[in-house]
């Protein structure tokens, strides 16, 4: 067999492993992915992640080889099909063809510790801010808004809008659909304020409620 033909022949299989490996994620607005995860937890607790952050085992966070950081999932054992919400601030896993690496605590609510592995699905729920908008938010404007949620679907952005809507019913609330790095996003606006000093104000009120987001200048 000449050179030439076995390259060919190494080409193909490679290509028949992994460019339709299942575990990528879709190109769908749905962006999930499936297959196996881990988990991770007192040997690393308290050591730097990837994003800088200590680990800690009892945090609702995972580790993920392509999503940025700041990314929430919710990842669902579909074995038992229990779900938890997680933010990613780690690289990983390294080993096999395991797609997420969850903390310790995770493990314990999707209820597979014990097993170390377990089949599940994930799915993005919201992206991270990117920073040219929180650059953004410094410059000089007449108007200014609170960004809350930037979505990966138009359900989970609907929810957040009610949550606002019911902590102030008089607050302007607007859900827009944006594509940002190729992505198309789904994001809440709220207010419409004079000043950024009155933004940032009602910004640290919705914190208390865990419903803050950037403000930015329009």
């Amino acid at each position: 067999m000449n050179h030439d033909r076995k390259c060919l022949i190494y080409l193909v299989i490679i290509f028949l492993f992994f460019g339709f490996s299942p575990s990528a994620f879709s190109q769908d607005d749905s962006q999930t992915q499936e297959g196996t995860a881990s988990w991770y937890g007192s040997q690393y607790h308290g050591r730097p992640t990837s994003s800088g952050e200590r680990y800690n085992k009892n945090d609702m966070t995972a580790a993920h080889n392509g999503l940025p950081f700041g990314t929430k999932v919710k990842v669902t054992n579909l074995t038992n099909n229990k779900s938890v919400v997680l933010r990613i601030n780690d690289r990983g896993p390294f080993r096999g063809s395991r797609i997420i690496d969850v903390s310790e605590a995770a493990a314990k609510k999707l209820d597979f510790r014990n097993n170390g592995l377990s089949d599940v699905k994930v799915e993005v729920i919201e992206w991270p801010y990117d920073m040219a908008d929180a650059s953004s938010a410094t410059e000089k404007s007449d108007n200014y808004i609170i960004k809350t949620g930037s979505f990966a679907k138009p359900e989970y952005a609907l929810e957040l809008k009610q949550k606002l809507k019911a902590f102030d019913r008089h607050l302007k609330v607007e859900l827009v659909e944006e594509s940002v790095k190729g992505r198309r996003v789904h994001r809440i606006k709220a207010g419409n304020f004079d000043n950024k000093q009155e933004a940032e104000a009602f910004n640290e009120l919705l914190a208390e409620e865990g419903l803050n987001g950037v403000v930015m200048g329009v």
